[in-house]
């Protein structure tokens, strides 16, 4: 009778501490925000591109652009050590806005249509006129 008790008692204590609340997971920050990004060369995830894209074709002087988006909504835009153009700034501050309910991103008043946000990959694009052939330029941040 007493290992009876016993095991029911243990049994008792494990499901009441089995049932306890878990604390809610701490929330994840908006990736857009999680880290420095650059221009990306290669898609991570084509089956989220709209059809009849075309993609923005990165100059070998834009490949070590950095961009570091702030919840103030203002993003840092850093040169890299190979410029464009001699006369370029080293760093260009721009405004910045996001609105994932309507997936739309402004740029420096640019609008784009937000096609993906994850920690690898921020991917926009812009509706191209129908004379391009395209139906839109696909950007990547990676």
């Amino acid at each position: 009778m007493k290992h009876l008790l016993l095991l029911l008692a243990s049994a008792t204590s494990l499901v009441f501490t089995s049932c306890e609340k878990n604390a809610s997971a701490p929330q994840v920050k908006e990736a857009l925000l999680t880290k420095t990004w650059k221009r990306g060369i290669q898609d991570k995830n084509p089956p989220a591109n709209p059809a009849n894209a075309s993609f923005y074709p990165v100059q070998s002087c834009e490949q070590d652009d950095t961009f570091t988006f702030a919840a103030d909504g203002m993003v840092l835009i850093n040169q890299g050590a190979t410029k464009c153009s001699q006369n370029e700034p080293q760093t260009i501050t721009q405004a910045y806005s996001i609105n994932r309910a309507t997936k739309e991103l402004r740029i420096n008043g640019q609008k784009f249509k937000l096609l993906e946000e994850t920690e690898q990959q921020i991917k926009y694009s812009a509706e191209l006129p129908p004379t391009t052939g395209f139906s839109s330029l696909i950007f990547l941040l990676q």
